[in-house]
């Protein structure tokens, strides 16, 4: 009777643990349907600790991960730890709870965390007194150390406890490798996506380029073929004018065939801009000083601007690294972006030239206090003949930016936040290896 009795209980007791068991197994299972669903990374990370904490008996837990870098375990997500003690958790490659994990690749369970140096001890100081520990493994290697802690009491989890943790931490691996694998996919896509944009800019940079260049080769030839042919009747003109001059008796006549000669100076002065289209490059380029360079054209506009109210404000270093460039040519882009300047501050204004070293190259700004430019004229400014001057030749902006571009070197216009405009050149620094120095004697 006594027998049949004690049959009836362990067949109940039984039944209740294999009731325990499937509602554990279940819950796991609706909890990793749950994470299956999440393809960020960070996200599932956060719901496996979440969902392992309303799954499985513990009181506090973290989820180690590898960190190949720094060749550590450190603590990717927790529950019941205090935030500011995370960090803390640390365990070189081999050491600790999460290195033996990861070196035998089956789980550890820890009876008395207060007696097992392998436990951390910042967990320990946090009331830890029992630990299960159970391997995330991908293809055959550990990924992470799903960690539980009892601050109940010691001997806390048993082989039921750790089968069922192996099985969350089986299927939890599976959802963080999607993650991982996902999140992967994406980053090639948006790296994907950046360099095509990249390429594509630089394609459309590239197709300007060309464009414009075959724009200023077209504007050459027909500037040489204007220039020669408007060349062959100055001649003629000259030949007249000296004529005519010497046969002027009134001071009237006189006065009006200097108007004459004026305007003819002018006309040969177009005509010679136009051949600099033409014209192959003077000069080889050399180092120079480009500072002592702006200086000496400052110095000539200097008393101009003064008496057409224009304040000249330099910004300028001590000294910039050498240029190679051909100095005369530099001279008429500076002396040009200067007057250009000037006429676009006719009631007085102030011219500030600033200039820097950067990233192997120097920067030179020349910024106005004028009505700044319209966004259609900023779009062509630069372009043969463009010009907004009712007696301008649209030339010297032109000739400046070539200048500057054969000297391998960029020269833009942009509009000033506060008003005016502001012309940037830009021109790499030039290397020099100087060779029998001092240093070099025996």
């Amino acid at each position: 009777m006594h027998y049949a009795r004690r049959r009836v209980t362990v067949e109940s007791d039984h039944l209740d643990y294999n009731w325990e068991r499937a509602r554990a197994l279940a819950a796991i299972h609706e909890a990793g349907r749950e994470i299956a669903a999440s393809l960020d990374l960070d996200r599932t990370l956060r719901l496996v600790m979440t969902k392992a904490a309303e799954t499985l008996p513990l009181d506090a837990g973290v989820l180690f991960v590898i960190d190949e870098p720094s060749r550590r375990y450190r603590v990717a997500v927790s529950h019941n730890i205090p935030p500011d003690k995370i960090d803390s958790i640390t365990f070189a490659f081999d050491e600790g709870v999460p290195g033996w994990v990861v070196r035998h690749c089956r789980p550890l369970l820890v009876d008395d965390a207060r007696t097992d140096t392998r436990v951390h001890p910042i967990v320990v100081t946090e009331g830890v007194l029992s630990v299960l520990a159970v391997p995330l493994i991908t293809h055959g290697q550990v990924t992470g150390v799903l960690t539980l802690f009892s601050q109940t009491s010691t001997h806390a989890f048993n082989k039921s406890t750790l089968q069922l943790a192996q099985v969350y931490a089986d299927q939890s691996a599976v959802f963080l490798e999607n993650a991982r694998l996902v999140g992967e996919l994406r980053q090639s896509a948006a790296d994907l996506e950046r360099r095509v944009e990249e390429r594509t800019r630089q394609l459309k940079e590239k197709q300007a380029q060309i464009i414009q260049a075959e724009k200023m080769a077209a504007v050459g030839r027909l500037a040489a073929s204007m220039a020669h042919e408007i060349n062959n009747p100055l001649q003629a003109i000259t030949l007249h004018l000296q004529l005519i001059a010497d046969e002027i008796q009134s001071p009237e006549s006189e006065q009006q065939m200097n108007v004459v000669q004026q305007e003819f100076n002018r006309i040969a002065g177009i005509v010679e801009r136009l051949l600099d289209f033409q014209r192959p490059q003077v000069g080889e380029r050399q180092p120079i000083d480009i500072l002592a360079t702006l200086e000496s054209i400052l110095t000539l506009v200097d008393k101009q601007l003064e008496r057409t109210g224009i304040d000249l404000v330099r910004r300028l270093p001590v000294d910039l690294p050498m240029v190679a460039a051909v100095e005369n040519q530099m001279k008429q882009v500076f002396l040009n972006l200067v007057l250009n300047a000037a006429e676009a501050m006719p009631e007085g204004g102030i011219l500030t030239i600033a200039a820097c070293h950067e990233d192997d190259e120097i920067h030179i700004d020349f910024a106005d206090t004028g009505p700044g430019l319209h966004e259609e004229t900023a779009a062509h400014i630069f372009e043969p003949f463009f010009t907004t001057k009712s007696d301008g030749s649209g030339l010297g902006l032109a000739i400046s930016h070539e200048i500057v571009a054969n000297h391998d070197g960029t020269l833009v216009v942009a509009n000033r936040p506060g008003g005016g405009a502001v012309f940037t050149i830009t021109l790499p620094v030039c290397h020099i290896v100087l060779l029998g120095t001092n240093d070099d004697r025996p």
